[in-house]
């Protein structure tokens, strides 16, 4: 009898252990997904507050072309080449802004090796938040920052490689010709890992940068 009695107050103490565990596992999960939740929230009020200064600054006319650019990073001292990789990743998830004019004034500025290893951290982190906002926020945001028409076409393009997107995306980025930006954005809709677009961006950037990086580096000085 007293052997059925502490076995069943064995077993009372055990459901009431696994329910507190269970309750603190369910309060760490709601908390980190709180946390996520106002990280996300603070990211993009960031994200959009910088945008609107860009705005302002290239609707002003410092971003319409190299030499203004170059005046206005120059006006910031040694903290320039932070501002430039901070540009780079602006204008990437803003994508109104010129998108080769840091990959220019970089080079020429703070010379080849600074200006690519700014332009490929600023131009990389950028794609990672525009993947990241699209993957969130999902179409809507899309449809507000691009047009229609420029959704549907590379729509059109995604069933046509559906298969083989990865390949047709790694190719896209690695062009300097495609809409980088944009597709950052587009691939965040569909089922893509992160990891996997990392892997693209990481490795198919490099080679634009680095042209344009020896070209106006040791071309231009």
């Amino acid at each position: 009898m007293e052997h059925k009695i502490e076995h069943r107050i064995q077993e009372k103490a055990s459901e009431i252990i696994e329910h507190k565990k269970e309750q603190a596992v369910d309060l760490i999960e709601t908390k980190t997904s709180l946390l996520k939740k106002l990280f996300l929230i603070a990211l993009a009020i960031t994200v959009i507050g910088v945008g609107i200064w860009f705005a302002y600054e290239y609707k002003i006319g410092t971003f319409r072309d190299a030499e203004s650019f170059k005046i206005f990073i120059n006006s910031f001292g040694v903290l320039g080449p932070l501002l430039l990789t901070v540009f780079q990743c602006v204008k990437t998830v803003y994508a109104v802004i010129p998108s080769t004019l840091g990959c220019i004034v970089g080079p020429t500025l703070f010379g080849p090796w600074i200006g690519i290893i700014c332009n490929y951290i600023g131009i990389c982190t950028g794609s990672f938040l525009a993947f990241a906002l699209s993957r969130k926020f999902g179409i809507s945001l899309v449809k507000q920052i691009f047009s229609e028409k420029k959704y549907q076409k590379y729509l059109k393009k995604m069933e046509k490689w559906h298969r083989s997107y990865p390949v047709f995306l790694w190719i896209a980025i690695f062009l300097p010709i495609s809409p980088d930006d944009f597709l950052c954005y587009f691939t965040g809709l569909t089922e893509m890992k992160f990891k996997k677009f990392a892997f693209i961006i990481l490795t198919s950037k490099p080679f634009t940068i680095i042209v344009y990086g020896l070209i106006f580096g040791y071309g231009f000085n």
